[in-house]
């Protein structure tokens, strides 16, 4: 049964539908984690690398599992994935994570 309304329904709804890495938030969070991890042992076991990062107006990520760059920007101090175009997939985890992390040591290695 389609749903007419579906337009109104989140992003992570929409992308429910494909097999996408990155489809919620704790998947984000969880390849955070590994980024931390990788940048600590010098491992490249991570499917997001981080270009760019303008706080709080941008960051720009590059996905690995889509061979794509990612743009998360903050709109009233909320993240919005553009590519995605939605505020609840992996890349908005993984940049809320960022954030914290930048304002706590004040500098991102990348």
């Amino acid at each position: 049964m389609e749903r007419k309304d579906r337009k109104r329904l989140s992003g992570k709804s929409q992308l429910i539908d494909t097999a996408h890495a990155l489809s919620t938030l704790d998947f984000g969070t969880m390849e955070f984690m590994k980024w931390l991890m990788a940048e600590e042992t010098g491992s490249k076991d991570c499917l997001i690398v981080i270009k760019d990062f303008f706080k709080n107006k941008y960051v720009i990520l590059f996905d690995k599992n889509i061979s794509s760059s990612v743009i998360i920007s903050y709109r009233e101090s909320m993240p919005w994935c553009i590519t995605c175009d939605t505020d609840d997939c992996g890349h908005v985890g993984f940049a809320i994570c960022l954030k914290q992390h930048y304002d706590r040591n004040d500098q991102i290695v990348y």
